[in-house]
């Protein structure tokens, strides 16, 4: 007797939205099992990372701080994938992004203006587009594997940004620090909520989740990209090109992310540090596939992670949770995922073997070589 998978022809719809909710409460229940075997106090680290940053209201302007560029890379990945094209490099795209957007601050640095900005905001979209522009190009006429050029080339960006601002761009003025100088009123987010730190980066985030909505499901475009994703046959049969597709879905991803790092180094940092690439572009991949590749979805998810994240800092100092708990609680949550996944679109079926005498088989052999 053996199990095989079997394609579900129908998986239900309602098991798709309950699989998510699923994995994150299987994520606390086996977090708290490991760190409690690990020797911490597991209940109090579930305590800490999901439920302090929801019941404690001074955690909620972190949360729209950390969510925001979650949810912009998540919103771009997310078109993407349903492409079936894997953008998994948006963490060097977003740290291209914020290259671009400080060198149009340096370069703007004694000028004023509303207009400075939004001209970030246009150098940041275009790092992250001209960063991916190259797994696009080997995609489509090298047919080359976009999920590898794209993470190889996150490297590049991290050690470009170390040679930028340890070098030509470091200031003068930070007693040998590695980081650029601050970047004036000019150059920076405004805050939407005085007192606070929430900048403007947070409702550009959930407006962004709102066009891709009305893009993917009210559009022509939006319906190219789920029959090229889903039916790539009847894509070519309609008259859609798949290379074209990846094109657009990748400059859109990229874009997104480049704009992101442009509203975090424009935002919570004020200047480009070699801190400055955060895990935000690896983390959106699971923000992306916990909201089920739709931009409400990851909308929802992105405020998730951004639990994790202040979570995971309230841990440090309350009960001296390790960092890499946040990694851990993230790398659970995704594989309850996918694992939730393949039981909803497969199911186990048994299937018996007969066994065949073994002078019988050994007699078939020698007829076959004969």
């Amino acid at each position: 007797m053996q199990l095989q998978l079997e394609k579900r022809l129908h998986p239900s719809r309602l098991m798709l939205f309950i699989v998510p909710i699923g994995a994150v409460i299987m994520t606390m229940v086996l977090g708290a099992i490991i760190f409690t075997i690990l020797g911490f106090n597991g209940l109090s680290a579930v305590r800490e990372i999901f439920l302090t940053p929801i019941i404690n209201p001074l955690k909620w302007q972190d949360l729209a701080v950390k969510a925001a560029p979650l949810i912009i890379i998540g919103v771009g990945l997310s078109i993407g994938y349903r492409a079936n094209v894997w953008n998994i490099g948006a963490e060097g795209q977003y740290i291209v992004g914020g290259l671009a957007a400080t060198a149009i601050a340096l370069i703007t640095y004694e000028m004023s203006g509303w207009w400075i900005l939004p001209l970030m905001a246009i150098g940041g979209i275009f790092g992250g587009m001209v960063w991916v522009f190259i797994p696009a190009l080997l995609r489509t006429k090298l047919k080359v594997n976009e999920i590898l050029t794209s993470l190889m080339l996150t490297y590049v960006a991290v050690n470009l940004l170390n040679y930028l601002v340890f070098g030509p761009w470091k200031s003068p003025f930070a007693f040998g620090q590695p980081q650029t100088i601050l970047f004036n009123e000019w150059q920076t987010l405004p805050y939407i909520i005085e007192g606070t730190i929430v900048q403007a980066g947070a409702p550009i985030a959930i407006i962004i989740a709102l066009l891709a909505w009305l893009l993917m499901s009210r559009s022509l475009f939006g319906f190219q990209i789920k029959t090229v994703g889903s039916a790539p046959n009847a894509a070519r049969y309609g008259g859609f090109s798949e290379n074209k597709t990846i094109w657009l879905t990748l400059l859109i991803s990229g874009g997104l992310a480049g704009l992101a790092g442009m509203l975090e180094v424009a935002g919570p940092f004020g200047r480009m540090v070699p801190q400055f690439p955060t895990g935000y572009g690896f983390t959106a991949i699971i923000v992306a596939f916990l909201g089920r590749l739709h931009p409400i979805g990851v909308l929802f998810a992105g405020i998730i992670l951004a639990i994790s994240f202040v979570g995971g800092e309230v841990a440090q100092t309350t009960i001296a949770l390790p960092n890499a708990a946040v990694g851990l609680f993230q790398a659970l949550m995704l594989f309850l995922l996918l694992a939730g996944d393949v039981l909803v679109h497969y199911k186990i079926k048994p299937i018996r073997i007969n066994r065949v005498d073994k002078g019988q088989m050994g007699a078939k052999k020698q007829e076959e070589i004969i």
